[in-house]
């Protein structure tokens, strides 16, 4: 049995090429898990963000992919996602640190995911830097056999009962290039491939590199109101391709909203805003319109997400950006 698969980037100039470039490259499902709010979250994607955060920053999301899904042949529902995320700067050398939690279920198996991440900055010029990450740490799947559908009687899962859980391993490193205003980064997952066979040949189950190449640009519109555009490129072996675009504007730094399209996959609105009164704590709703497959799908993902920004007297490091804030990172 194979794992369960879902649909699922250094001038303004790249931005609309690399756009345009991913109209042409073809879909392929994807073994991470998948978050329409990407853009406030990229230390998921990329370890070089560990450190790139107005102060200490805690993150934290739900997702409910085809909400409301109930299984037709066994009691597994729609897929369910959740993670939790810390980013700060470091006090030790010129760089961040950080660690996310992602715990991924879907239909009998489930994905736990813990990684440490940390990163250097280079200053490159006045206005553009360079940050270097890693992140290591241990990836665990398990199933539950209790929830497997067996077709073939003959299959030699059919006497297996039970869950059962293996921990391997798991390494990934990125770049991530700063000017001014842009930013365009690129990372891989799962350096090391790890498998996961639960004793049996037939159900062995590898997990393979992810590559991720992102970017974007914050657009100051009005000293009150900036769009940023930003996209997600990802890769599973360099074989094929799939792409999120995505809009984001921010009103006086405390409300925004935008949309996003994921290819051959789904639509999706944003909105968030600042409820606390010094800013510190965010509330964020997504949810996307299935556009694919429809038949086979509830309507609607939707996602949940809150932002604390932690006190800290530490200097924000501006290696290579203008402060503006905005929703992505807060720096």
């Amino acid at each position: 049995m194979q794992s369960i698969s879902r649909y699922h980037i250094m001038t303004r100039a790249l931005l609309l090429t690399i756009a345009c470039l991913c109209c042409h490259l073809s879909l392929r499902a994807q073994q991470d898990a998948q978050f329409t709010q990407y853009m406030f979250n990229p230390l998921y994607y990329n370890p070089a963000f560990a450190g790139l955060s107005n102060g200490n920053t805690l993150t934290a999301i739900h997702r409910s992919q085809w909400f409301g899904y109930e299984g037709t042949i066994n009691d597994g529902g729609a897929p369910s996602t959740q993670m939790i995320s810390y980013n700060t700067t470091s006090k030790f050398w010129n760089g961040g640190l950080g660690f996310h939690v992602v715990n991924d279920n879907i239909g009998p198996s489930t994905n736990f995911e813990l990684q440490l991440s940390g990163s250097y900055f280079l200053r490159l010029s006045n206005d553009a830097s360079l940050s270097i990450g890693i992140k290591a740490g241990m990836f665990s799947s398990s199933i539950d056999f209790d929830q497997v559908v067996v077709v073939d009687p003959r299959d030699g899962v059919v006497n297996l009962s039970g869950k059962e859980s293996q921990i391997r391993p798991d390494l990934g490193v990125g770049i991530l290039y700063r000017k001014g205003n842009f930013f365009g980064g690129f990372s891989t997952n799962h350096l090391i491939q790890p498998e996961f066979d639960f004793g049996q040949n037939q159900i062995a189950n590898q997990l393979l590199r992810h590559y991720y190449l992102s970017a974007g640009y914050d657009y100051a519109l009005t000293p009150e109101l900036t769009i940023t555009p930003t996209v997600l490129l990802r890769s599973v072996g360099f074989d094929t391709y799939n792409w999120d675009l995505s809009v984001i504007g921010r009103f006086k730094d405390q409300l925004w909203g935008g949309v996003s399209y994921r290819q051959s996959e789904s639509a999706s609105a944003m909105i968030g805003y600042k409820i606390l009164k010094d800013r510190s704590l965010a509330l964020a709703y997504a949810v996307d319109v299935v556009l694919t497959d429809r038949s086979s799908k509830e309507p609607t993902s939707q996602e949940v997400m809150l932002i604390y920004n932690f006190k800290s007297k530490s200097r924000v490091k501006n290696l290579g950006r203008n402060i503006i804030r905005t929703p992505r990172y807060r720096y």
